[in-house]
């Protein structure tokens, strides 16, 4: 499901929210304020799950580029140029690990 039709159910259940409340229909009221709470909830895990997913994907590709660094350096070890790239790489695989542990952190937060 996409963004756009999230917003729309979204405002579906809002609409449906107060039609309750102006009838008087507390029940009605509290399972519409139910189920548009579970749709958020579920909105919120499905976004953080792609999130974790694009950082692991990122921190794989990284690791293999750095793989690939390690192996120029064997050929040349006094290039410098290949040095620093690799201690660029690393620096960005530390902020990797660090995004990738609070989108995991904030994803089992959330699902408790």
């Amino acid at each position: 499901m996409n963004s756009r039709q999230t917003a729309l159910s979204t405002d579906d259940y809002l609409d449906l929210y107060l039609l309750a409340k102006e009838i008087k229909d507390e029940t009605w009221q509290q399972e519409t304020l139910a189920a548009l709470k579970t749709q958020q909830n579920r909105s919120f895990e499905e976004k953080q799950s792609a999130l974790v997913q694009e950082i692991w994907e990122d921190f794989k590709q990284l690791n293999e580029v750095i793989s690939f660094t390690y192996r120029l350096i064997q050929k040349e070890p006094t290039n410098e140029q290949f040095q620093t790239k690799l201690r660029h790489l690393r620096e960005r695989r530390i902020t990797l690990s660090r995004e990738l542990y609070l989108a995991k952190k904030q994803y089992v937060e959330h699902t408790q």
